[in-house]
């Protein structure tokens, strides 16, 4: 039942909104508003939108939206109750009601990393993304970002990969998936991690909705990390509401002629965010201290060594490349490089990308 009062609140105050720092700090939740429906101007903090909304909005009204809820096992929690968010309090445009899948508990972790970017990354981008989450997560940093195609979805899956946790943001309902590739990785999360809208079911679509979405994300986050953004990449909209709230903002430097890295290396001039190349720094950045303690050295192993055309075709791999690029660097003939390829990848020494290009892994 009490969901259904804060289906309410959200329908009737909408999202991002200006005053919900004003509400939080009344100390009055939903259920008592919904008893003052017809006279919420007395309280002189709501909009005359939100006044009128309540005035004409029962709880009938929101019945069907509230059915959707529970069938589908949403969860809700409104900024006055006990296990509301900390990080997300913080925020000027604070949300007044989240809607959630899975375990609330990850927003209280020590150190949680939102890691953005394109969403058309290369392959270099894939990479480092791996890399950066997956170092966090098996430090014990929680992974958030906001299951978009790219970046997004890729941190995500090097943190569960790697044993660890992660939070994503989605700018739809619950019950909707964008995209829609990410139908079963989103259930896994629901079910294992956490998810979390600001919109209620049969809220409409709006492009606008990620962009408020985005302020969520430098919200819960304790640091935030770009790995590539272009630069009018809608990454930045993130960048700009971590460094409101006072978040530090790190990046992963990129080659100076890539557009790929543009938006990124910007930042790094404009001395917004500071060069990163591994998880580790970012974690210790934020306090993380390494467990030395007991610790044993690690054995050391043996590299085989590669015969000659292996490391003309491995050294000819700088960044992302593709097979066409890789053979006229070399300057050996295709099937040769091809089949050597095939080998490197074998042994570990390169990986293909989804984008279709090789990068060096060793």
């Amino acid at each position: 039942m009490k969901q259904l009062y804060d289906i309410w609140f959200a329908h009737i105050m909408g999202v991002n909104c200006s005053n919900g720092g004003r509400i939080a700090q009344s100390g009055f939740g939903p259920r008592f508003y919904y008893n003052c429906r017809d006279s919420l101007k007395q309280f002189n903090i709501f909009t005359e939108r939100q006044t009128e909304a309540a005035a004409t909005t029962s709880l009938e009204d929101v019945e069907d939206i509230y059915r959707i809820h529970t069938e589908n096992s949403i969860k809700s929690v409104n900024y006055n109750d006990g296990d509301f968010p900390e990080r997300l309090k913080s925020i000027p445009h604070m949300p007044l009601v989240i809607f959630y899948k899975g375990d609330l508990n990850l927003l209280k972790s020590e150190y949680t990393v939102g890691i953005v970017g394109s969403r058309r990354c290369n392959g270099e981008g894939e990479q480092a993304c791996n890399m950066i989450a997956e170092e966090i997560a098996q430090l014990g940093g929680v992974v958030v970002s906001g299951l978009a195609q790219g970046i997004d979805t890729i941190a995500h899956k090097a943190a569960v990969n790697a044993g660890g946790s992660t939070v994503a943001f989605l700018g739809t309902p619950l019950n909707e998936y964008f995209p829609k590739t990410n139908i079963k990785f989103q259930d896994k999360l629901c079910a294992e991690h956490l998810v979390i809208s600001e919109y209620y079911c049969t809220y409409p679509y709006y492009s606008a909705n990620f962009i408020a979405r985005n302020r969520l994300i430098a919200a819960a986050s304790d640091a935030l990390c770009v790995v590539q953004a272009k630069e009018r990449s809608g990454s930045l909209a993130t960048v700009n509401r971590a460094v409101e709230y006072d978040k530090p903002v790190f990046t992963v430097p990129g080659g100076i002629f890539s557009p790929a890295y543009s938006g990124s290396n910007k930042l790094l001039v404009d001395g917004i965010a500071k060069a990163v190349t591994k998880g580790s720094q970012i974690m210790e950045y934020l306090g993380y201290t390494p467990q030395t303690e007991g610790a044993q050295d690690q054995p050391i192993v043996e590299t085989p060594a590669l015969d000659e055309i292996s490391l003309a075709v491995l050294n000819a791999i700088d960044g992302q490349m593709n097979t066409n690029t890789i053979i006229r660097t070399c300057g050996l003939k295709a099937a040769i490089v091809k089949a050597t390829l095939t080998a490197l990848e074998m042994d570990g020494w390169i990986k293909h990308t989804d984008s279709g290009e090789y990068i060096r892994t060793k």
